[in-house]
């Protein structure tokens, strides 16, 4: 089979390291609680790495601050940090993004990421991907944006609507089983992305793997 549409995962598909670092949302939330007069001992790991959002909410009403505002404040801090370290090289491209444009000559492309929808944005234009993607999306900068995250299809949904691609004729490329799931509950095919052999382990099953992005190639635009 081959797709009208593929939207890919941004952190482990097109750029390297596999998350935003810990390191940024620990910096990102040290300066969130000063600029809050909020002190404690230590930062506290349910705003670094939240598993849901009821902890951030949680944290704020005992220490009597605005859960949104304190939320949106942390998310800008974590972009920004986040944007630097790109720009200093820390975190680049894979080599097989070269396929890209390729690829665009054939199929409507796009990014969905749990990443921040502020670095999904610099990462498009600070490598100069706006001529190959007709639509990228991260996660709002809110309380509901990050409840909203994969595997939920939220941001996926907004993504074909945006690129306005039937569900059915899109496969969405990740390098987790979360992103598996996210395809499903969705509507699309998926591609698992293994590049160093080992699959991520998890109940959701891919349409099909690939080891490279080069292996889209037969799969983009309307079959011979």
């Amino acid at each position: 089979m081959s797709y009208d549409a593929i939207v890919f995962d941004l952190d482990g598909v097109l750029l390297t390291g596999y998350h935003t670092a810990p390191a940024v949302y620990r910096e990102a939330t040290r300066e969130t609680l000063a600029d809050f007069d909020v002190t404690v001992e230590a930062v506290p790991e349910e705003l670094v790495n939240p598993d849901d959002t009821d902890e951030v909410r949680r944290f704020c009403d005992r220490h009597d601050c605005a859960p949104d505002a304190f939320w949106g404040y942390r998310e800008h801090a974590s972009t920004v940090l986040e944007n630097e370290r790109i720009t200093a090289g820390e975190r680049e491209p894979f080599d097989d993004v070269g396929v890209l444009m390729e690829l665009a000559e054939a199929a409507t492309l796009g990014i969905v990421s749990n990443n921040r929808h502020g670095t999904v944005r610099f990462v498009r234009d600070y490598f100069d991907w706006g001529d190959v993607f007709g639509a990228v999306r991260g996660r709002a900068p809110t309380l509901a944006g990050y409840d909203r995250m994969k595997p939920d299809p939220h941001y996926l949904g907004q993504t074909l609507d945006d690129l306005g691609v039937d569900p059915v004729n899109t496969l969405f490329v990740g390098d987790r089983r979360s992103d598996v799931e996210t395809a499903h509950r969705a509507g699309t095919d998926s591609a698992l992305l293994v590049r160093d052999g080992d699959r991520p382990v998890g109940q959701a099953e891919p349409t099909r793997v690939i080891e490279s992005l080069h292996d889209l190639k037969p799969l983009a635009g309307e079959e011979p």
